[in-house]
């Protein structure tokens, strides 16, 4: 009886252990998509302001290759998204 408990506390000890980790895991991966999300977002602003200038002062050319840029930029943010989302812990 008094090895089953042992085993009971030792497998009770790594599973706080794993659970530990994974919390701090998870609070990391959180900080990290807070970064990302506020990156991204003053991105979007600083674009937005450059695309209505551009389009204010009438250059259509300008506002085309602001906008495949950004295009270009969403997509390489997608497939980090998608990249991190798919690590293993």
């Amino acid at each position: 009886m008094e090895l089953e408990d042992n085993l009971t506390i030792e497998e009770a000890r790594r599973l706080i252990a794993y659970l530990q980790s994974e919390l701090e895991r998870q609070r990391a991966l959180n900080a990290e998509m807070r970064r990302a999300v506020a990156d991204m977002a003053r991105a979007f602003q600083e674009s937005l302001a450059l695309s209505h200038q551009a389009a204010q002062d009438g250059d259509l050319e300008r506002v085309r290759q602001i906008v495949i840029e950004n295009r270009r930029i969403w997509q390489d943010w997608l497939r980090q998204i998608v990249e991190a989302a798919g690590r293993k812990p």
